[in-house]
């Protein structure tokens, strides 16, 4: 039996605390998987990418809402210029479009966003007009992250079946920034029947399940959701850790990534 480490990181949310990000030190694995938001200033994210890169042998990046935060009205042209800045970091690799494969484990990831429909006991108009109002944006830009929430499902999808018959993969960790399924956070009393729960994730994304006909996937890393997760659902473990916003009650202050094996 072979097994695959990493270290699981998101929502460093770096313009937000006080010290600068230093990991120097804090690896507990060669790999790292990064989901998303780690600052809303785009030199930062490039910095920080860079500063992870000289602390692994490879780190595995989804980028998340808040990269995007500033440039939400076009989103096309925000993902392309990422992409360009991403692509001459050493030892880091921007996972959307691309899959990583490290000893018969594979890796692919996305973004996810959102569909304002992850709770159906909420409204769907209310709630993507509540975004609308909460990041002061127009509804053809809560259309157009809708609709880049539903590229992600079809991407995805497409990606677990092309590696379905893929010999030097024996398993699959998927990532994404926005958690799969609203199960994961109906715990929480704060979010539960609130317009926030029904904009935190995509609805359809599970559905790229269905191609996975070998039962390849076995761990699903996620960021976005602030509060810590770790559960096996139908034989696959959904887990998250997100450092979050300083000084707000859902974010720590005290911050370890977080070691994910896989055995296979």
């Amino acid at each position: 039996m072979m097994q695959v480490s990493f270290d699981l990181i998101s929502d460093l949310h770096v313009d937000t605390w006080p010290e600068p990000f230093d990991w120097t030190g804090m690896p507990t694995s060669m790999l790292a998987v990064v989901a998303g938001d780690i600052s809303r200033d785009r030199d930062t994210v490039i910095k920080t990418l860079e500063h992870l890169g000289q602390c692994y042998r490879a780190v595995m990046y989804i980028d998340g809402n808040d990269e995007h935060r500033w440039t939400l009205d076009n989103l096309g042209e925000s993902y392309q210029s990422l992409a360009d800045s991403i692509a001459h970091i050493e030892n880091v690799v921007y996972l959307q479009d691309n899959v990583v494969v490290i000893d018969g484990v594979g890796f692919i990831g996305t973004n996810g966003w959102w569909t304002y429909d992850f709770d159906n006991a909420d409204s769907y108009d209310h709630s993507k007009q509540w975004f609308v109002d909460r990041y002061k944006i127009d509804l053809p830009t809560a259309n157009a992250i809708e609709a880049m929430a539903m590229q992600d499902v079809r991407y995805l999808t497409k990606s677990v079946k092309r590696l379905q018959t893929h010999k030097d993969i024996k398993e699959l960790v998927v990532v994404t920034h926005t958690p799969p399924g609203v199960e994961l956070l109906q715990h929480d009393v704060e979010l539960e029947g609130t317009h926030m729960l029904n904009c935190s994730g995509n609805s359809h994304i599970l559905k790229s399940f269905i191609e996975d006909t070998e039962g390849k996937i076995g761990t699903w890393c996620f960021g976005h959701y602030h509060n810590d997760v770790d559960r096996i659902l139908d034989g696959v473990r959904f887990v998250n850790n997100c450092r979050g916003r300083g000084g707000t009650p859902w974010s720590k202050s005290v911050y370890h990534p977080k070691k994910i094996t896989v055995q296979i």
